[in-house]
């Protein structure tokens, strides 16, 4: 073969290299970095989601103890849980998890081109809802001190003995005087109203209803049936009142990223770049093939093709395996900052990055086994331990070249159809002969 072929030939595999190993990182890198559920189990793994709970279980201790702090609580009305504890049991893992997966999910979509808008921000509403009921479950109140403190006409040993029993209740019942009864309602508004806040109407209106409703059971105006009740259910109101109130400055959503950034055009480059990547694992192999071909059209030779191709795998598959085991952990130590904590979310990328490259590697011995065994059935194929299998698939053997053959500037074929040629002119010879 000339030197200009011999030349193109090595830069056709030189390409073929460039392409396997690239095929091979978009491969990956969409197995890895591009795929979203991928990238959602790796941040959990490396422990994103329990730090960013923690995170904001703080923040929910925090924002509870400004609230219950600066909010007064009516008299008979405890909370039986510390801040921590209503933060440690409203604020789940499996929420912020929850959470963290459709935010990760609408931002790969928007990366891959199937949907324009992107808003990367952490909705607390569910949770917000969960801390409420945490709250409801952890308020108790006692009657009798939430309705009697705020009235010396209305006893609270009284008060207790209504709901003992149908006979204590009847037993505990008073009469009062005309116009005595709208008394006492009165002064049990005016001082509940002055113990608790004008801004927590909703709070206020139920302690409200349910001392009206102790007032009825104190003066008969009820059956004790309808008391117990409506006891009942004022109990539970202020239990959700009083939950609301502690919950409403909470913030409804999480941090959103970068506050005077805007997502998508921060993430459009990443997006151009995912979608060129993704074009890359199927654009990437067909170019390997159609180099191949190449290779063949210029060689004329299947074995010299053969080569080409094995070299190619093997350079390939050893750059992308340095790349997956000597590369990635000099490149991942670089990542990290000698100073200071970058945070979870960080954790979670550089989790990632580091997937990507040893998936890239380990995706490369692949081709290294493919690079070795083609050569290794090159060799054996010059050797003749293939002829077995080039009869079977009626190849047939090798033509080979003879030492005599080139020395004398034929081939051992060449020197048979010779032989051939001169013994036809000899009978050819012969047979005129006997004819004359």
């Amino acid at each position: 073969m000339s030197t200009g072929r011999t030349a193109a030939l090595i830069l056709v595999g030189t390409l073929l290299a460039g392409s396997l190993f690239g095929a091979t990182a978009a491969i990956g890198a969409d197995r890895t970095a591009f795929d979203g559920e991928y990238t959602s189990n790796t941040f959990d793994e490396e422990g994103v989601y329990t730090e960013m709970t923690a995170q904001i279980r703080e923040n929910v201790t925090t924002d509870i103890d400004e609230i219950l702090d600066n909010k007064p609580r009516p008299q008979g009305v405890r909370l039986t849980l510390t801040s921590e504890e209503v933060a440690e049991q409203g604020v789940t893992e499996e929420f912020v998890g929850g959470e963290m997966d459709r935010v990760i999910g609408e931002l790969y979509q928007y990366l891959h081109g199937e949907r324009d808008d992107l808003a990367i921000q952490i909705d607390l509403t569910g949770m917000k809802a969960t801390v409420s009921e945490t709250i409801v479950d952890g308020v108790e109140i006692d009657t009798p001190t939430l309705v009697g403190a705020k009235s010396d006409q209305v006893d609270s040993e009284t008060i207790a003995r209504l709901s003992e029993n149908e006979s204590a209740y009847r037993d505990a019942q008073i009469d009062l005087p005309p116009g005595e009864r709208e008394n006492i309602a009165e002064e049990l508004e005016t001082n509940a109203r002055a113990e608790l806040s004008d801004e927590d109407e909703a709070l206020t209106a139920a302690v409200l209803d349910h001392q009206q409703t102790v007032l009825d059971g104190l003066t008969g105006e009820i059956s004790y049936e309808e008391y117990v009740d409506q006891l009942a259910s004022n109990e539970q109101r202020i239990k959700e009142e009083l939950a609301a109130s502690a919950v409403a400055d909470v913030q409804d959503q999480g941090p959103a990223f970068g506050e005077d950034e805007d997502p998508e055009a921060a993430f459009a480059p990443f997006a151009r770049g995912i979608q060129w990547g993704t074009t890359a694992t199927w654009l990437l192999p067909l170019t390997a093939v159609g180099l191949v071909g190449l290779g063949y059209a210029i060689s004329r030779s299947k074995e010299q093709t053969a080569s080409m191709t094995a070299g190619a795998l093997l350079l390939a598959g050893i750059v992308g395996a340095l790349v997956g085991w000597a590369v990635r952990p000099v490149f991942i130590d670089r990542l990290r900052p000698e100073q200071g904590d970058p945070g979870p979310l960080f954790d979670g990328l550089v989790g990632v990055v580091d997937g990507t490259l040893q998936t890239i590697g380990q995706q490369s011995v692949v081709l290294v086994l493919a690079g070795g065994l083609l050569f290794a059935g090159i060799v054996a194929d010059r050797r003749g331990m293939l002829l077995p299998v080039r009869e079977q698939l009626g190849m047939g053997p090798k033509a080979e070249v003879t030492g005599s053959g080139t020395a004398g500037g034929k081939t051992e074929g060449s020197g048979a159809a010779d032989d051939a040629a001169t013994e036809t002119t000899a009978g050819q010879t012969e047979k005129r002969s006997e004819q004359n």
